[in-house]
């Protein structure tokens, strides 16, 4: 019997310990009270990040990658120096997208950029297929959610050359995760607060909302709301329907 009391107990403990972590690597939310100011000036909010930052980007496919290259249109690689860009597993699209946006960004680089790292892009296992079977979905789900960590823990450093994985080594976590819809992006959030339990990293996760989201937010919009140290929607009603949502005016155009 005393075994037994013993073993509660220190079930008791380890469960109390766990809660207290996951309760202090949540993010606070901005209000209770729905933020529905619109500031037109503000198109990336908190996407301006300090100087040489690592920005981890997730890409879906059609019209959440188009969104996607249309917000970060703005960001200055000046700034944002190191550019970490994960697509799914057979979308071609999105990994054709983004090595097009990043040739576009050659003529952007100013006298000061000391730092050109550039990109990587990475393909990880799809989360879910359109159309496939939920019973199926848990498994390539956690097939995602290992590739995820291994992206966020630098599993392809050991290709680069030394120069550039020394350059990689410093910002191997991304300062800011961006996502904006795709079932990958919950995964990729996962795994961060994963790492971030064990006090591995403090990245911070954006989320912005789809523009074709007027009345209901997405799954993964639900699943992310409260994880996200920054939500965005593009629809007023969607901030008021869902306090912690902040509507900044439109963000993608």
């Amino acid at each position: 019997m005393s075994f037994l009391i013993a073993l509660f107990l220190s079930l008791l403990l380890i469960l109390i310990f766990v809660s207290l972590r996951i309760y202090s690597i949540l993010p606070t939310r901005p209000s209770t009270t729905p933020q529905i100011s619109i500031l037109q000036s503000s198109r990336i909010v908190e996407l301006t990040p300090p100087d040489n930052s690592h920005a981890l980007i997730i890409l879906g496919s059609g019209g959440h990658t188009a969104e996607m290259f249309s917000l970060l249109s703005s960001i200055s690689p000046d700034i944002l120096t190191h550019r970490t860009y994960i697509f799914s597993s057979g979308d071609i699209h999105s990994a054709k997208s983004a090595q097009a946006f990043e040739t576009s960004l050659l003529g952007k680089y100013t006298k000061k950029a000391n730092e050109k790292v550039g990109y990587r892009l990475l393909e990880i296992p799809r989360a879910r297929k359109v159309r496939q079977s939920w019973v199926t979905t848990p498994w390539s789900c956690l097939m995602c959610l290992v590739g995820c960590m291994d992206v966020l823990r630098g599993r392809d450093l050991a290709g680069m050359s030394v120069q550039m994985r020394q350059c990689w080594d410093k910002r191997r976590f991304p300062d800011v995760v961006v996502c904006n819809g795709p079932a990958t992006a919950v995964m990729m959030v996962l795994a961060c607060y994963i790492y971030k339990f064990f006090g591995r990293c403090s990245t911070r996760i954006i989320y912005v909302e789809s523009f074709a989201r007027v009345t209901t937010m997405s799954l993964s919009g639900k699943l992310l709301l409260p994880l996200a140290h920054r939500f965005l929607v593009q629809w007023p009603q969607l901030a008021e329907k869902y306090p912690g949502a902040e509507h900044l005016g439109f963000l993608v155009s």
